[in-house]
């Protein structure tokens, strides 16, 4: 009886706390790409490197990997410039509108005629299954 009581005692908060999950869950989701919005986000990476000076080797979207109720799709990038460049960048991407991540990434010896650096990484944003548009 103490047990069922306690829950019909907070009640109301667990309905608000609810309600609330749900605002938040509703505003994580408006920062997943719709299917349509991919090859939009793809260009505004591509001009975050662009604008802050880095030369993109290789730019290869990968296919969606489905994790769960959202999919992964991963990007691999090989980036040339300086370091001040790369930090930039990955500034850049963070403030994006939509979730992008930055993994494995890996930075090669600077070049002493040029003073620029390689950097090779995956980016990676996600798209909830639910949205098929």
């Amino acid at each position: 009886f103490e047990i069922k009581q306690a829950k019909a005692f907070n009640l109301e908060a667990y309905k608000e706390q609810l309600a609330e999950m749900r605002v938040m869950f509703s505003s994580m989701l408006e920062q997943l790409p719709k299917k349509s919005e991919v090859p939009d986000l793809l260009v505004d990476i591509t001009r975050t490197g662009l604008i802050n000076g880095l030369e993109f080797e290789l730019f290869k979207p990968e296919g969606e990997k489905p994790v769960d109720f959202y999919a992964e799709l991963p990007i691999q990038m090989t980036v040339t410039g300086n370091y001040h460049q790369f930090g930039e960048f990955v500034s850049g991407v963070a403030a994006l509108p939509r979730i992008v991540t930055l993994h494995d990434i890996s930075m090669g010896p600077m070049n002493a005629a040029t003073g620029n650096m390689t950097m090779n990484l995956t980016a990676k944003t996600y798209r909830y299954f639910d949205d098929e548009k």
